[in-house]
């Protein structure tokens, strides 16, 4: 059997007790701003520390998931590794948690239909060095069609790290488990 793997970067970040590098100042009282990328409207809530957008009548966070830069075909019984990076710095952590999860995102956030974690201790880094996990997944024979996304996260451990999520919208193709027809096209015509 085949093992698939996908890869996510997870970027940079810090131990809760320390300053976030190189990122864009939070505003200081909850209310809508304009956000500079997008020129979309977003609501900041200063006790969450999370912008949010408004869709389908509810708020949602903003900026976790991201287009797929590739898509990985699989079949029920087939088996897919994601692997996780970021760069860690600052004091050692026990027992941080990497989550991952496949599923289906949509307009009511992440519906996880296969979850798995592992727990990660990170040494003190004085500067930004890299670290990886990984997680691997069997498909099983009830899969959906539909379990599509991916995304995992790290939070948690002492001292805690801040919850940092990443993810993937289309990265996975199910294939096998029902009838599928797919690059469907004329391939010529011609006068006879």
């Amino acid at each position: 059997m085949k093992l698939k793997t996908l890869s996510i970067e997870l970027g940079e970040f810090k131990a809760l007790q320390e300053s976030a590098q190189g990122q864009m100042p939070e505003p200081s009282a909850a209310g809508w701003y304009i956000d500079p990328r997008t020129g979309e409207r977003v609501f900041y809530d200063p006790d969450s520390h999370k912008f949010y957008t408004l869709a389908g009548g509810i708020y949602i966070p903003l900026g976790y998931m991201n287009p797929a830069p590739k898509q990985v075909t699989l079949a029920p019984g087939e088996k897919l590794r994601i692997n996780m990076s970021f760069k860690y710095s600052g004091p050692a952590i026990s027992s941080a948690i990497c989550y991952y999860s496949i599923g289906v995102y949509g307009l009511f956030g992440f519906d996880e239909k296969m979850v798995g974690q592992n727990s990660k201790s990170l040494p003190q880094y004085t500067t930004p060095t890299q670290v990886t996990d990984s997680y691997t997944f069997t498909l099983p024979t009830n899969v959906g069609n539909d379990w599509d996304d991916i995304y995992c996260k790290i939070y948690g451990g002492s001292p805690g790290v801040p919850q940092t999520l990443f993810g993937y919208e289309q990265a996975l193709l199910i294939i096998g488990k029902d009838p599928t027809i797919s690059e469907f096209m004329i391939a010529d015509f011609a006068k006879v």
